[in-house]
């Protein structure tokens, strides 16, 4: 059986981060423009900039966490990591997104998931106390942690 669940919506630090970096990407080519190099560059590090950025934007908009059986699956469009939640030894409550080695979270305030392979992934579901339920009732051995 499948569980999804969304991450959080873009909030605060993570929203004016994304912001000032998506308005760079838009503006930094039409600086091209302003110098004498021509039409070419401008276009060219222009679709480069937009590809990056609706990379981001699918990223943003399409991430799932999924308990799939024994196995904590982090979906873009497809999966971008895979763990065994039997694995997992500690939650931590509360954490900061400059936290963990792999980074799936959309919000400031997440989890931070350890496991035994020294991994740790940053995540930010919506429903963090049903996301912590679903992960206890297969491991019951993992200890919460709140900051």
């Amino acid at each position: 059986m499948v569980i999804d669940f969304k991450s959080k919506k873009i909030e605060g630090l993570f929203r004016q981060i994304y912001i000032i970096l998506f308005l760079f990407l838009l503006v930094m080519p039409f600086l091209l423009l302003l110098t004498k190099n021509g039409l070419y560059p401008f276009i060219v590090l222009e679709s480069i900039f937009l590809i990056i950025i609706s990379i981001l934007s699918v990223s943003i908009l399409k991430l799932k966490i999924s308990i799939d059986g024994n196995l904590l699956l982090i979906k873009i469009i497809f999966t971008v990591y895979k763990t065994d939640i039997t694995k997992i030894y500690k939650v931590r409550k509360g954490e900061t997104m400059w936290s963990g080695v792999n980074k799936f979270g959309t919000s400031a305030n997440g989890l931070i998931i350890f496991t035994k392979h020294l991994n740790d992934l940053y995540i930010t579901p919506e429903n963090e106390e049903l996301f912590l339920n679903e992960l206890q009732k297969i491991n019951p051995n993992i200890i919460l942690e709140k900051i």
